[in-house]
């Protein structure tokens, strides 16, 4: 149970712009961390070394490990490095590895197909006898993920193209393309009620996540309106929250339970304020649902019955299908805003992948679709050099501890996709200093704003920064950053701060690399 004011750490928000977006689902991230002060730039390599090394024997967590390296992009060589070779809990730089083992098997162009199915076709008046089935295919994000019906519209566009008007019966929703929990491996339990630890499956509507909102009362100590949206009724709400005077400090408290419906609601709302959170939905594919029939009444397709599900073979006649967004499009929406069920959900499409159509040298083994990614992940990386020494994946998008990684594998592979047909997708799919994704409030000033292009990773005394950045004397450098065990006596202290400060160090440096 976490204690939560305002926009908590489930929540998150898009607002489009820059090259992908300029901010995206960020809350969790933090305030803005303000860069440190100017630094006068070094010149030559031994004074960069050592400026770095000052800095990270400056930390104020002195407990914490730091393990770096930094690589010439052209050369190979290195620049920089400590502990390169210890392995660290990753976080969210787990996506690095994910996206790019998912841009190696299937290509920047490749779509995932969510199909329409009936047991008949429509009458001259439109209208479709029986129940309308939608068998999921596992798009990580249709309608880009945004939570609203409206986003749904391509899947009224189908079934008005096949001329449906009506739906005599309901939804029926099958969510049987993936053969894994819908959990990534080494979740924490109390993880699973937030938005950023949404279930995935084979079909998802916003996430999978839905907006609790807490209204204050008109007047202290009056109800407050507790509610679900875009629809009521996801979960059993137990409300004990209280409207307090707008001078007090207030907060409220969400609690459910892995596999429960209940959703226990407590704390305080100020007098009119309005508290609202993002929380992962217990059911995917009835989520879908839901999401789909309201956006087919809303769009004028009548729909007789509610949303059901079923793991039965769909019926034969297909009315239409719906593809996902691309593969390029989709490491973009995973990266930027560091989306965890997108990442996932692309883990489990490479383990599906394997099950179904086994390329050369892969075989079906007992165990799931995660499973199979992990196998996966192992043949991916072995083919760049990085051996299971340097790198444990058991999950795609980084919530797991279990995950460890290197800094000199995290930076092979940004030199192996940099050579990659999809490289400059995948390039471009990472966030940007100054601008966009969970780096738009970082690198604001000076010479790295726009510069830098890396991916976060945030876990509890966890943090993370691997990308690519051009130093001020015209270097291109790829760099990966982790602390692990960061936990400071100063209140104030922060492990990402102090990463800034080193990014900031490099990307300053005027001088040129090692011989």
């Amino acid at each position: 149970m976490r204690l939560k004011a305002g926009w908590g750490m489930g929540s998150w928000f898009r607002i489009w712009g820059g090259i992908g977006f300029l901010a995206s689902r960020l809350l969790g991230q933090g305030a803005a961390t303000a860069s440190g002060p100017a630094e006068s730039a070094v010149t030559d390599l031994a004074g960069l070394r050592n400026a770095l090394t000052a800095s990270l024997a400056a930390t104020r967590a002195p407990g914490s490990t730091w393990g770096v390296q930094v690589v010439s992009m052209d050369s190979g060589r290195v620049w920089f490095e400590t502990n390169s070779t210890r392995l660290f809990v990753p976080a969210s730089n787990t996506k690095l590895f994910t996206v790019a083992m998912a841009l190696d098997r299937f290509g920047t162009n490749h779509v995932w197909e969510t199909r329409l199915l009936a047991s008949g076709r429509p009458n001259s008046d439109g209208v479709l006898p029986g129940d309308l089935w939608v068998d999921g295919g596992g798009d990580p994000a249709p309608g880009e993920g945004l939570l609203d019906p409206k986003a749904l519209v391509k899947f009224r566009e189908a079934l008005e193209k096949a001329g449906v008007r009506s739906i005599q019966g309901g939804i029926v929703v099958r969510d049987e393309w993936f053969r894994a929990t819908p959990y990534g491996p080494g979740w924490n339990w109390d993880d699973l009620q937030e938005g950023y630890g949404a279930p995935v499956g084979g079909l998802v509507f916003g996430d999978n996540t839905c907006r609790l909102v807490v209204i204050g009362a008109a007047t202290a100590g009056g109800e407050p309106v507790v509610r679900t949206a875009p629809f009521d009724g996801v979960f059993e709400i137990r409300s004990t929250v209280r409207t307090v005077p707008t001078n007090r400090v207030a907060g409220v408290r969400v609690l459910r339970l892995p596999g429960s419906r209940v959703l226990e609601v407590s704390g305080e709302v100020g007098v009119g304020r309005t508290h609202g959170e993002r929380l992962a939905v217990p059911d995917g594919a009835e989520w879908f649902g839901r999401g789909l029939r309201a956006a087919l009444v809303s769009g004028g397709i009548r729909v007789g019955g509610q949303v059901n599900r079923s793991r039965e073979d769909p019926p034969a006649v297909l009315l239409g299908t719906v593809p996902s967004a691309s593969m390029g499009e989709l490491a973009a929406l995973c990266l930027k805003p560091s989306n965890n069920l997108i990442a996932h959900q692309l883990w489990l499409q490479v383990g599906a992948d394997v099950r179904r159509r086994p390329r050369a040298g892969e075989r079906v083994e007992a165990g799931d679709d995660s499973d199979a990614a992990a196998r996966a992940m192992g043949r991916f990386a072995a083919g760049f050099g990085v051996g299971p020494e340097s790198l444990v994946i058991e999950e795609g998008s980084g919530l797991s501890r279990k995950n460890l990684m290197t800094p000199a594998a995290t930076v092979r592979l940004l030199r192996h996709m940099a050579g990659h047909p999809a490289g400059r997708t995948y390039l471009e799919a990472m966030p940007v200093g100054g601008v966009d994704g969970t780096l738009w409030s970082r690198f604001t000033r000076g010479p790295l704003k726009g510069v830098v292009r890396a991916k976060t990773g945030t876990l509890r005394h966890v943090n993370a920064l691997a990308g690519h950045l051009t130093t001020a004397g015209g270097s291109r450098l790829g760099f990966a950053i982790y602390v692990n065990g960061y936990q400071s006596a100063d209140a104030g202290a922060s492990g990402r701060g102090e990463m800034d400060r080193l990014v900031e160090l490099l990307g300053r440096y005027a001088g040129a690399g090692p011989e």
